[in-house]
């Protein structure tokens, strides 16, 4: 059975939290308390990081806490996406609640408007470190006048693949289907998410993230305009499904494992993807931008992990919370996590990401330039209600598109239908 492929994501906790714990120095003398961490991994095809992993995180951060804080405890559960509206809900009824969550921009969101988790706290030393961050960071962490949680690192979507058969990987979305015609096996996922690179490269990213963000469509906007840069994108899926060696997947853990196992040459993949494809291929792995096309740069998926505060807290495991949270975006943790990780990029503006040590880090780099290029789109924040409500009907519209039961022209004319109208 292949590794999970939420390994990487439990093993970044690990580094946050050994990072976080380090910096309790500063905290003074402690009374006996604890701390309770919930860790959010994002979820892929259903599936949950082994029990090992979650005992090794466990081990890896109580060892180190306890060296160097023995009063203090910290508990980490691993919960994942789906359970957690409703484990903090049960939790709350007793004030058992979570200090700490270490989850996705969007989910916090979401679980703000829910009321179960509290606003970032208001205070000088809170101040002093949200000065450090990225303007545009901040920004998807701000929801209806308030900042829900505190940004820790950036993933990235990429391009992998196998270097012993692709020597140079393709720049643009026509080399890729080239690529694919000349034998080479290339994987492409079926969900908007995992696709979300190609409609810049296809001139349809405007377009879709009104959809996304849900904003109201401004006065005066061109709708057909939007029409056929999403008729453009469509078009272009079907084109690649039409490829006898494009393998669509339903899920981005099946791209990476057909990688893996040498059944695929090239797949989109995500910055957390690399520890594990690292593991299996070692020097096979190839990591680059995602291609381009006629309609721009590709536009990659960035996702935002945060740090979001819970509602049950005594004072001073708020205080705790506060510092450990603070400590993992000081520059010389955040460089330390990107150098030793090589999948999540800083979020702390004084941190310049060491592209010469790393090619890997510096086609991490050109995917976060390449966000920021469209940043501008997605600008307003989104929970994870809103990705769900017009996640599961765009699927199913490329998906028909893509079997050719539903023409480019009339998919686009759905996908717009989701908009909201002002």
């Amino acid at each position: 059975m292949p590794p999970s492929p939420l390994r990487p994501a439990l093993a970044l906790l690990t580094l946050l939290a050994l990072a976080g714990l380090q910096g309790c120095r500063a905290l003074g003398p402690l009374g006996t308390d604890t701390l309770h961490v919930y860790v959010v991994p994002t979820e892929s095809g259903g599936t949950m990081a082994s029990p090992e992993a979650h005992m090794e995180l466990a081990a890896s951060v109580m060892g180190e806490y306890r060296r160097l804080h023995p009063n203090v405890n910290i508990r980490l559960q691993v919960v994942p996406e789906a359970r957690l509206e409703q484990e903090l809900q049960e939790n709350r009824r007793q004030g058992l609640g979570p200090d700490l969550l270490l989850v996705r921009a969007p989910v916090a969101i979401s679980l703000r408007r829910r009321g179960l988790i509290a606003p970032l706290p208001s205070n000088s030393a809170m101040a002093d470190t949200l000065a450090s961050i990225d303007p545009g960071e901040l920004r998807r962490v701000r929801d209806q006048g308030e900042l829900v949680g505190l940004p820790v690192a950036e993933e990235v979507s990429l391009a992998c693949y196998d270097r012993q058969r692709v020597p140079s990987p393709p720049t643009d979305v026509e080399g890729l289907l080239a690529l694919a015609a000349a034998g080479s096996p290339v994987g492409v996922s079926a969900d908007p998410i995992g696709l979300w690179w190609s409609a810049g490269s296809l001139g349809a990213a405007q377009a879709m993230a009104l959809l996304i963000t849900d904003r109201p469509i401004p006065p005066g906007h061109d709708l057909s305009k939007d029409q056929r840069a999403i008729e453009t994108w469509l078009r272009w899926l079907r084109q690649a499904a039409l490829q006898s060696r494009v393998d669509i997947a339903a899920e981005a853990s099946d791209l990476i494992d057909g990688l893996q196992r040498g059944r695929l040459s090239w797949v989109p993949c995500y910055s957390l993807h690399l520890m594990r494809l690292q593991n299996s291929m070692g020097a096979r792995l190839g990591v680059a931008p995602l291609p381009g096309g006629p309609g721009g740069q590709a536009s990659p998926f960035s996702s935002l992990r945060i740090w979001a505060f819970g509602t049950d807290s005594s004072a001073n495991q708020r205080r705790l919370a506060e510092d450990l949270a603070r400590f993992t975006l000081s520059p010389k943790q955040q460089r330390e996590l990107t150098l030793t990780s090589q999948s999540v990029l800083p979020v702390n503006r004084y941190v310049t990401v060491p592209v010469a040590e790393s090619g890997r880090l510096a086609a991490m780099a050109a995917a976060q330039r390449q966000f920021r290029a469209i940043g501008k789109l997605l600008a307003t924040p989104f929970s994870a209600d809103r990705v769900r409500s017009f996640l599961q009907p765009i699927e199913q519209v490329i998906y028909e598109v893509m079997l050719g039961v539903t023409t480019p022209e009339e998919g686009a004319r759905r996908i717009l239908a989701l908009r909201r109208r002002p």
